[in-house]
Formats: structure tokens, sequence, C-alpha cells
């Protein structure tokens, strides 16, 4: 009994076992019951006295197989794509005859044969665990289980044979049945093979193999009667629930492309893009100067992101005039500019003031003058001005401050400020070329994608020209759509086209590539005479005229209005103004606010110029014309751009 207890522990540690882990229903069949049937090879290892009568007891001791048979009802339950719980309930015939020779010495002696029929009928209760897909042949299963048999019927006839001298049949003894019958408790192992039928019929043949644990008869003549058994069956089964198929292997995979590729009007609409038109113009462009050179958080020295200083043997030796005609990168020089200026205009005075957040800030007041002190040194040191012409001084937060309630406004509130009672310290930058290149459109709109089934670790867009770099971004996981605004004189002269390219690659290491090309069509002076087409002179005005939230034209700016814009209009030119706000704020709110700004430019001009034809629009946020993830981007979209166009007579 210690064995059978084990074996009982062991039982329920792996059925508990399974319940709890993970479970894993792919390649599984349905819950399912049916019939079995099978053959018995039953093999009696007696050895017992039975007594004949008052005078004569007969061993039997001689091991002796048999066949029989078994049937009833099976069901299996599968816990999970390893173990199945399967319970049998039926007829287990273990019946099986017993010979015993016996000589009774004599004269002469007499050989007799005692043979015993035994017809044991057992009433079977079998709980077994099956374990499938642990090899490659995935049918074939293994079985542990325990067989609990009640006794039903448990008989014995006893005959008794003469063999010599004279062969006769000398007693029976019928029907005599084994006293103290015993519930037969025996252990299972064995081996199955699974065939599908067609759905939901499954045939399955078995062999196991019955190890007793006990004996036919508690009787103390019978105590030491075992039958081990073999057993070949098959049994019939009927899914109760659809079959789990597997289902297909795990789906790795990288899609990239773009949505859409369009470009903005100037009134910002939206279209598609179909080609870019490069065109010979005469084109003058004015580019305005930031007074505010901005800090990152707790630095008293602008970043790289915000300020490109002068260094080593190139200190004070800048100049304007060889800058790109792109107003992000000319304010990345404003310490410069106005560091050369003051070279030039030997009697201008500044005074830098130093700002602080007013936030995260706001327990350093001295990062303020640590900021305008840095500024002072830089101007002094780089452009060897005269430390007694620059004034300091510190403050909290700026005295036109941006947005506080947000992130955006606390980074353009973390600045130093430059002003002059000498305009021309801050005057914007003009660049005028008689033979410029310029594109139309100028602005366009690359909305790509990327579906990765697994994150995206990293992604890089690139836009180039004859091999020649022209934008380059990279990130990791999501891409948002990318506006390219062309310069002037960025488009090479020539039909040559614009490519793009996007690259990206995910956890998996699995890499996409995909790319195109935009036509360009090249118009030069020579072809717009040869093709008669109208000539054109454009001058492009982009004024910062605004503080956060306001759309009054500051004095300075009516100055610039005055000196540059007015004297640049013809009576046959037509005037657009476009007017933008930056992000921050309502969409619908920001929009009414660039049409305010549009207005009021519009009204200085109109009545200094009233001939002149004039179109206003407002675009609001809606066409991001500078880089709003920068402060010095937010800062140059709060502005009105001015087109003047005028046909060559």
């Amino acid at each position: 009994m210690k064995n059978l207890f084990y074996i009982c522990i062991i039982f329920t540690y792996v059925i508990l076992g399974s319940y709890l882990e993970a479970q894993d229903s792919t390649n599984m069949m349905p819950v399912n019951i049916g019939i079995y049937g099978g053959l018995n090879f039953n093999m009696h290892t007696p050895s017992f006295n039975l007594p004949i009568n008052s005078q004569r007891t007969i061993n039997f001791n001689e091991n002796k197989t048999s066949f029989w048979f078994s049937a009833g009802v099976i069901g299996n339950y599968p816990l999970n794509n390893t173990f199945t719980l399967s319970g049998r309930l039926g007829y287990n015939g273990l019946s099986g005859d017993l010979s015993e020779n016996v000589i009774f010495t004599g004269n002469p002696d007499t050989n007799t044969v005692q043979d015993l029929h035994a017809d044991l009928h057992y009433l079977e209760i079998s709980p077994v665990l099956q374990f499938h897909n642990l090899l490659p042949v995935k049918p074939l299963y293994f079985l542990a289980g325990l067989e609990f048999g009640i006794p039903i019927s448990t008989k014995y006839t006893e005959k008794e044979n003469q063999t010599s001298p004279i062969p006769a049949s000398l007693s029976i003894s019928n029907n005599a049945n084994i006293p103290n019958p015993a519930v037969r408790i025996a252990g299972i192992i064995g081996a199955g093979y699974t065939i599908e039928l067609k759905d939901n019929i499954f045939l399955i043949p078995e062999v196991s193999y019955r190890i007793p644990f006990t004996h036919v008869s508690s009787n103390q003549n019978f105590t030491t009667w075992d039958i081990p058994q073999l057993r070949a069956g098959v049994s019939l089964t009927f899914g109760l629930t659809k079959k789990q198929e597997k289902p297909s292997e795990t789906f790795h995979d990288l899609q990239i492309g773009f949505k859409e590729i369009n470009y903005y009007d100037k009134e910002g609409a939206k279209h598609p893009l179909k080609n870019i038109k490069v065109e010979d113009v005469q084109y003058t462009e004015l580019f305005p100067i930031l007074p505010y050179v901005f800090c990152d958080e707790n630095q008293p020295a602008p970043s790289d992101s915000t300020q490109t200083l002068e260094s080593g043997t190139a200190k004070g030796e800048f100049q304007a005039e060889t800058m790109e005609p792109d107003a992000m990168k000319i304010n990345l020089r404003t310490l410069d500019i106005v560091g050369k200026r003051m070279q030039e205009i030997t009697d201008a005075e500044l005074t830098i003031t130093g700002t602080i957040d007013d936030k995260k800030e706001k327990d350093t007041p001295q990062l303020a003058l640590r900021r305008a002190e840095f500024a002072k040194d830089y101007i002094v040191n780089t452009y060897k001005i005269n430390p007694e012409r620059i004034n300091i001084r510190a403050i909290g937060l700026p005295e036109k401050p941006s947005a506080t309630t947000v992130p955006d406004g606390d980074a353009e509130n973390r600045r130093i400020e430059l002003s002059s009672s000498n305009s021309k310290l801050l005057e914007p930058i003009i660049m005028k070329s008689e033979n410029q290149t310029i594109a139309e459109p100028n602005q366009i709109e690359f909305v790509p994608y990327i579906i990765s089934t697994d994150s995206v670790t990293s992604w890089k867009f690139g836009i180039e020209q004859a091999g020649q770099p022209l934008k380059t971004l990279g990130g990791s996981d999501s891409i948002n759509p990318i506006q390219f605004v062309i310069i002037p004189n960025e488009l090479k002269k020539s039909q040559v086209p614009v490519d793009y390219s996007l690259n990206a690659e995910n956890a998996r290491e699995l890499k996409r590539s995909v790319s195109g090309s935009i036509p360009v069509e090249y118009y030069s002076f020579t072809r717009k005479k040869s093709e008669e087409l109208p000539d054109k002179t454009i001058s492009k005005y982009s004024l910062i005229l605004f503080d956060f939230d306001k759309a009054d034209v500051s004095d300075n700016d009516k100055a610039i209005i005055e000196k540059y814009i007015v004297p640049d209009i013809k009576f046959n030119s037509t005037i657009k103004i476009y007017g933008y706000t930056d992000r921050i704020g309502n969409e619908d709110y920001n929009k009414k606010l660039s049409e305010q700004r549009a207005n009021a430019v519009k009204d200085i001009l109109s009545a200094k110029v009233k001939e002149a034809k004039y179109e206003i629009y407002g675009v609001g946020e809606n066409q991001v014309i500078f880089d709003n993830n920068s402060p010095i981007g937010r800062q140059l979209s709060r502005t009105v751009q001015i087109y003047v166009i005028t046909p060559k007579l």
C-alpha cells in the first residue's frame, strides 16, 4: 500500500499542476466521449493453498496466462496541449485457468491434474492522465493512471483429472465463490495513437500494462494471488466541442510607405503634389532678426540647438553675407549678427536682459543675471567691443512673456533679450539677387506610415537632389507628417528630380526601404523668353510683428514697412499678405488671430499705396512654415509674410 500512496500523490500533483500552468490550446483535441473495447492478456501469478476436502489441500503456484476482454465507455478532457484527463467506466474480465500436477504415492502411484477455472469479473473505474506532444510524432501519446476494479462475480470451478495409471475424471466442484474478494487497485502505464477519421471522430488504438497493488482476495488462503494484465484495445470517440486548430505561427511584419505627398498653396489649401516648378526670377527676401536667444532649463548659456557660436580661429570673422537664405539658420547667429554690427556701428549701445521661466527656475533668480553676463562676455570677447557700451540687467518672467500654461511657453521665457535705441543693430537682413531660383510650390508635406507587428527601433527619412542631401530626419516608434520648405536657390537649375526615401527597422531586425522621385520642371530666363512666358520680380518680407497672442504692429515693424516694403510696391503690383501663428492654442482661434494680423499689415500698406491689389489670407497654424519644436521656429511663426509680385513690362 505504500507504493499506492506515492502514486496517488504523484497523480494528484500532475493533474493540479496542469490546471495551474498557462493554457496552450493549440493543436488540441476537443472534449470527446465514446466506447472502448479490447483484448486482455491476464497473467495469473498464484501462490495459495486451496482445500479440496478435509484431507487434502492443493497448492497452486504455477503462473498461467489467459485471454479475456474488456469494454465500456471512455471520456477525454484536454487540460492543455500536453495533458489530457481520461476516464474509463466499464467491464474488465480477469478470468483464467490455473492447474497443478499432483502425485499421490501408492501402489501404484497416481498422477492427477488439478484444474481451477476462475470467473473473475469486475466493474472498472480508471482515471488516466495522457501525455501528448512529447515526441515529433504528434498523434502518439503516453498514459499513466490507476485502475479501480469492483468485484461483480468471483467464482471458481475446480476439477481433478487422473492422468495415470488410468485417465479418469475424479471429482468436480462447481461454482464455489472466492472468499473475501478484494477491490482491485492497479497502476496503469501505456501508450496510444490518435487517428482522426473525420471532423471530431477519433479512432484511438491503445496498449497498456496493469500492475496490481492488491490481491484477488483478502482471505488468508488467497493472499498471494495477483493478476498483472496487458491490454490491447481501441476506442471510438466523438468530439463534444469544436476542435481548436493550431493557429498559424505568429506573423512578424514591417510595412512602410507614404500615404500622401502634398503641397500647400499660399492660401493654406492642401493639394496632391505632381511636380515642382523651379524658376529663375529677380528675387528679394527680408529675413527678420529675433531679439531673443533661448536657453535650456537651468542653463546660463544657449545650447547648440538655439545658437551657433564662433570659436577658435574663426572668432570675430563672421560675415552675415555668407549665410544661407534661411530664417531659422540666420536666427541661430543672433549674437554674432549683433556683435558684428556693433563693430561697424561704433556709437551703438546694447541692453541685454536675462529672464527665467518663473516656474522650475523660480528658486534660482541669479540665473537670469548669469544669462545676461554670458551674452555680454561673448560679444565683448569675440568682437572686441568696449564693455561700457553694453548694459545688463536681470528680471524674472519676461515683460512680454509667452504662454505660461504650456511647456512651449516656458521654454520661450527662458531667454536672453537684446534691445537698443539704435534700430540698426536688430534690422532685418535683406538678400537680393537678379538671378535666383525659387520653387513653386515651396512647401511640401510628406505623410509617411510605418506599420509593424513589433516596436520600431529606428527610422530615417531623407530628401536629396542629384546625390546632394536637402533634408534628413530620424527617430524611433511613430512617425508624423514631415514638412519640407524649399528655400531660394536650394534646388538645382536643372530638370533633375527630387528624390525621397524612408528606411525603418523594428525590434525583430526586419528592415524595409521605400523611395520615390518628384519631377522637377526648370524655367530659366532664356526658356521663358523663347516660350514667351511672363516674367516678374518677387519680393518676400517676413516680419516678426507680433507678441504672443497679439495682432498689434510694433513701432519698429512699422518703420520696416515704411523703409523696405512701401518703396517696392508699384501701381501694377499684387500684394499677397499671409498671416500665421505658432501651434500654441486652439486651431480655430489661431486662424482668426492670423487673419487679424494680416489685416493689420494690409491697413498700413493700403494707407500708403492705394492703387495696388491686395489679397489677404489667414493661414493660422495649419501650414507649418518654421519648425515649431524649436522656440526660434515658434517665434518666427508669429508673423505675416508679404509677397510683392510685380510683372516686368
